[in-house]
């Protein structure tokens, strides 16, 4: 006779052939508890970088793109340092006086 189990036991329960097991979560990496100062943290580093850069690049980025589309589509020049004078025409008096060798 085989031995009795005892009641309070459950019976094992199989998984079924096509049983999926859930994977395991992967772990967060730890955080201090309560830093002394958040600006301290990589984390806040890191963000503080991107949004420093992002404040300074957005507006370079949209004058740039306007002078640019005001090129293309307005048919506005270059500005210049210095004004451009026209070429001079030159006079026929001008290249017969020079000595010649």
């Amino acid at each position: 006779m085989p031995p009795k189990a005892p009641s309070n036991l459950r019976p094992v329960q199989k998984p079924g052939v096509h049983a999926v097991r859930p994977s395991p979560l992967p772990k967060p990496a730890p955080r201090p508890v309560n830093p002394a100062d958040i600006r301290k943290t990589k984390e806040y580093k890191v963000a503080a970088r991107r949004w420093l850069s992002t404040i300074v690049a957005l507006p370079i980025v949209m004058y740039t793109s306007w002078i640019l589309y005001e090129r293309i589509y307005g048919n506005k020049s270059p500005r210049r340092l210095t004004p451009q004078q026209p070429p001079q025409e030159s006079s026929p008096s001008a290249s017969s006086s020079s000595p010649s060798s």
